[in-house]
C-alpha cells in the first residue's frame, strides 16, 4: 500500500490502542465514562495491488496526499463500532485524562 495510505485495520487498531490506554488510565478512578457507539467516517480508495497475489486493498486516503487518484475508486465509508469490555461483556468504560485532585 502506498505511504500516503493508512489501512482500515491499522486505523481501527490505533483507535483500540487509544481506548485501551484510556481504560487503563481510568482503573481505580471514581469517575468513569461508559462508551457508546463510536462512528468513524473515512475517505477510502479501492486499489488493485501490483503484488503477486494481485488483490484489491481498501486504504484511507491521507489528508495530506497530493495528486489524482490513479487506478482506484474513491468512496466514503462510515463504520459504527460498539466497544465491549471482553472481561465483563458489557459496554467499555474509560476515565477522563483530566484528574481532579479532590476526587482522585
Amino acid at each position: 500500500m502506498d505511504a500516503a495510505w493508512t489501512g482500515l485495520a491499522e486505523a481501527i487498531q490505533q483507535l483500540r490502542a487509544e481506548l485501551d490506554a484510556a481504560t487503563a488510565e481510568g482503573d481505580g478512578k471514581r469517575l468513569r465514562f461508559e462508551l457508546g457507539q463510536i462512528e468513524l467516517e473515512f475517505q477510502v480508495e479501492l486499489k488493485r495491488t501490483g503484488s503477486a497475489d494481485g488483490g484489491l486493498r481498501w486504504g484511507i486516503v491521507s489528508a495530506g496526499a497530493k495528486g489524482e487518484l490513479a487506478h482506484g475508486s474513491g468512496q466514503r465509508i462510515k463504520l459504527v463500532l460498539q466497544p465491549t469490555d471482553t472481561t465483563t461483556g458489557r459496554a467499555a468504560e474509560v476515565a477522563s485524562r483530566w484528574t481532579d485532585p479532590e476526587i482522585g
